[in-house]
């Protein structure tokens, strides 16, 4: 937003329901410099109009005459929609301007006088054709110029949608030229002084081509084609080639608007306006005068030269709807305008030199000037009596007491009456049925699925209720969001788990958190947790005697029967009453799990040849040791731990490597794919002797898209690895709290979960790596042993930076280890193998 705005002087609406765009406003003395400038103006409807600004300043009121009706000279409909307006000296043998207009299907030329007799209710004109040329296909714009150097004429130039450039020499067609690098029509200019097109091109290059350039290479072109040799010869030669520009200039951006100023007698400077920056460039575009980054996003703009001083300025219409004034690339001035617009103008008027015309989309048109008084609010003045700051300040302490009583009220209030507000029950059946697969609808006995209802019960109305349930993969829940707009007293919502895949369980706790809004407008979420039956995810068998992985628990107090401690299993007949071991097996892995209990001392072992096999058992033995024992825990963090989480991360690691692989070889592939048809499209386009299937083209592009095809079935095969690698790294990362959880603090154990205990979340580079590498290095710092540092450095943000290679991955190991030798008070846990006597507790089974 500006300061100032600008000031209006003359306004009026272009008919209704119609559209504009930057080609349908023509500013052009049409009946001599006397007249001024009349504003010409067509829409996509069809409409032409024209308009004669006679508004001037009233000392009385100070303010302009604004529109009046005799201002509209001319307002017809032309059966077509109007693409472009051009003025000039279009007609063989006059020097009079000429109106030119670019429908849809036609370029046509009118003769525009002043209607007899048509002083007394202002000025009317007439429009008569002069002529018109069929178009062959549809246009995108109009340029005009006296090309070749003729003196006392203009040429039309015609650029269709394809960018094909269609040259008339005033009645006569003169020939037509293809550009290379085209898909679709870009901006176009004609500079006069030295007779050269300059456009953009569709791979953000400005490129200059001279008129007669164009004329001689359609001319020895249409001959070539005559002369049967030279037809063979090019044959042989591979085809003819693509004209050539005389310069080209690398813009690296798309162009919006282009526009030629004469800066001096000698120099013509070539304005370019740009998504992102404002150029100037020299007429040869050996170098740029001048560039200018711009914070907004720019819309239309019009450069012109202040004589005589010869100053290049340029106005820029940014998307805020603000005019942007500049001197070169020094900001001289910024005003607001009352709409967006979609073209803007600088005229002479009748009563005002140097107006500002623009036009918006929907077809308001307005003529104004910058004003230099800014609307400023201006506060009223304070009343002049005297002021009792004591008095106030009592006045303050008070209303500061009367608030904190009140929101101390209104938090017991809360605490009190939010667990009684809303009563979550979740109830799920401990009695899992079999689930039936979808494909043929049969029972299986090894799958099996659970009901978990969810019952809300409320004394008030709740508004716009919302329940989710929450569980880890590979437990799958079917209803996991539910939307009540209002809840009255009671409601039950019902939701299925069941295990989808083979992928190891990290947890068997099923979480619904719930968000309302009551009466009063105020937000809140409520969490509540409940367990899954086991038996959805293990079965009993045999326990086993050998194991490569073990996990050890101490307890102070003395140890407890499986049939307390798991008494799902304990009625199998796969187990012995009275034994010391129980033997789980996973129902999608077939991993089997084995629960030892100490003989000669007060301690449990799970043992498995897969230590992920084991978060589960682990995490469940753990809690239901809480709830029915009042000792303490304790457990080892041996080197297996890490190894198996070192090995997780390596895996994880690895994984993001060879996607990364398949990514680069697919953008290579891709970008070689885009070369082979801009290559095949140009071929086409310029008519070539040779078959496309001679070049070999086609061949190239089916097996770069099948490389690209194989590419992306590796990079799906490359995306299940890794997800399986997150989960798994996930799983040890579980079982390594879930140890350290026993040995530590609970400030301590929420520092290093707060680290390293996330899901993976795959995104452009950053992934667990780099983020647990920064929350590891801050949680270094910050419990370092080190005296002397300060708080500030401890607290120092280490930035996120990609993970490249081994060595730092290595580093990231390392720091995990330090991280727990500095968190870990169990002196018995100091990352230190298990006791190699620890296998003769299973001797008894």
């Amino acid at each position: 937003m500006s300061l100032f705005k600008t000031k209006e002087w003359w306004r009026t609406r272009c008919g209704a329901n119609e559209t504009f765009d930057r080609h349908s406003l023509l500013a052009a003395p049409l009946f001599g410099e006397d007249k001024k400038d009349i504003l010409v103006v067509g829409s996509h409807e069809g409409y032409l109009r024209m308009y004669s600004p006679s508004s001037q300043w009233m000392d009385e009121s100070k303010s302009p005459t604004n529109y009046k009706s005799t201002d509209l000279m001319i307002e017809t409909r032309i059966d077509e929609c109007i693409v472009d307006l051009k003025a000039g000296k279009f007609v063989s043998g006059s020097q009079d301007l000429r109106l030119a207009i670019l429908t849809s299907t036609k370029l046509r030329v009118y003769n525009v006088g002043l209607a007899e007799e048509s002083l007394e209710y202002g000025d009317r004109c007439d429009l008569k054709i002069a002529y018109e040329h069929q178009l062959p296909r549809f246009p995108a714009s109009l340029t005009t110029g006296p090309f070749g150097g003729v003196r006392g004429r203009d040429f039309l130039c015609v650029q269709c949608l394809d960018g094909t450039l269609l040259f008339y020499e005033q009645e006569m067609f003169a020939f037509s030229q293809v550009l290379r690098n085209r898909l679709l029509a870009e901006p176009i200019m004609y500079v006069s002084r030295y007779d050269l097109f300059v456009t953009a091109s569709s791979s953000w290059f400005l490129e200059c081509y001279r008129y007669q350039s164009m004329a001689e290479w359609t001319r020895s072109k249409d001959e070539a084609r005559g002369d049967a040799a030279e037809e063979r010869d090019e044959q042989r030669r591979g085809g003819a080639r693509s004209l050539e520009p005389d310069w080209s200039f690398n813009i690296g951006e798309a162009v919006l608007a282009l526009e030629a100023v004469t800066l001096s007698s000698f120099e013509v400077g070539i304005v370019v306006l740009g998504e992102k920056h404002l150029y100037c460039l020299k007429d040869n575009c050996a170098s740029v005068k001048y560039a200018k980054r711009l914070e907004y996003r720019p819309l239309c703009f019009q450069a012109y030269v202040i004589e005589p001083d010869g100053k290049l300025m340029v106005l820029v219409i940014a998307d805020t709807s603000t005019l942007v004034i500049y001197e070169g690339s020094t900001l001289k001035w910024s005003a607001q305008l009352p709409f967006p617009p979609v073209t803007v103008a600088r005229v002479q008027l009748q009563h005002l030199q140097g107006a500002i015309v623009i036009l918006s989309e929907d077809g308001r048109l307005e003529a104004c000037y910058l004003g230099s008084e800014p609307n400023l609010f201006v506060a009223p003045p304070l009343h002049p009596r005297g002021y009792d700051y004591v008095a106030a300040e009592q006045e303050l302490s008070k209303l500061r007491a009367q608030l904190k009583k009140k929101k101390d009220s209104v938090d017991q209030t809360n605490e009190v009456g939010v667990d009684t507000e809303l009563i979550i029950a979740i109830n799920v059946s401990m009695d899992a049925k079999p689930r039936i697969r979808s494909s043929n609808n049969q029972y299986s006995t090894d799958e099996l699925i659970c009901t978990a209802t969810i019952e809300l019960s409320s004394y008030t109305t709740l508004h716009e209720v919302q329940i989710c349930v929450d569980v880890s993969k590979p437990l799958i829940a079917t209803n996991d969001f539910y939307a009540l707009p209002n809840l009255c007293e009671r409601h039950v919502a019902e939701t299925e788990v069941y295990v989808e895949g083979d992928r190891l369980p990290i947890s068997s706790e099923i979480v619904v958190i719930v968000t309302y809004r009551t009466d009063a407008g105020i937000l809140r979420a409520l969490r509540r947790t409940s367990q899954l039956p086991l038996k959805m995810m293990l079965r009993s068998c045999p326990p086993e005697n050998a194991s490569t992985f073990a996990t050890v628990i101490k307890s102070s107090d003395s140890l407890l029967p499986f049939s307390q401690l798991f008494p799902e299993f304990s009625g199998d007949q796969s187990q012995k009453q009275g034994s010391n071991a129980l033997g789980l097996r996973h129902v999608h892995s077939d991993q089997t799990v084995t629960v030892v209990s100490g003989n000669a001392s007060n301690r449990y072992r799970v043992q498995s040849n897969d230590g992920l096999s084991s978060t589960l058992v682990v995490q469940r033995l753990i809690d239901r040791l809480k709830d029915k024992s009042k000792g303490s825990l304790k457990a080892n963090v041996g080197q297996n731990h890490l190894q198996l989480v070192h090995q997780r991360i390596e895996a994880h690691f690895m994984a993001r490597r060879e996607i990364d692989r398949i990514t680069s070889e697919i953008g290579l592939l891709t970008s070689q794919l885009r070369n082979v048809e801009r290559k095949m499209l140009r071929t086409v386009r310029e008519k070539n002797e040779r078959s496309l299937t001679d070049t070999g083209l086609p061949f190239l592009f089916e097996s770069t898209c099948r490389a690209i095809f194989a590419l992306l079935e590796d990079l799906v095969k490359a995306r299940a690895d890794r997800d399986r690698a997150a989960q798994e790294l996930r799983c040890s990362l579980q079982l390594l709290l879930l140890l350290l959880r026993l040995n530590m603090s609970e400030d301590k154990y929420a520092m290093l979960r707060a680290a390293i205990n996330f899901e993976p979340c795959p995104s452009d580079g950053i992934d667990w790596e780099e983020i647990a590498d920064a929350a590891l290095s801050t949680l270094l710092k910050s419990v370092s042993r080190k005296s002397g540092i300060s708080e500030a450095k401890s607290s120092t943000w280490n930035a996120l930076t990609p993970i490249a290679s081994g060595k730092e991955l290595n580093k990231l190991k390392k720091r995990l280890v330090h991280a727990i030798e500095r968190l870990d008070g169990s002196r018995e846990s100091d990352i230190a193998e298990v006791e190699p006597n620890e296998g003769s507790d299973l001797a008894s089974v």
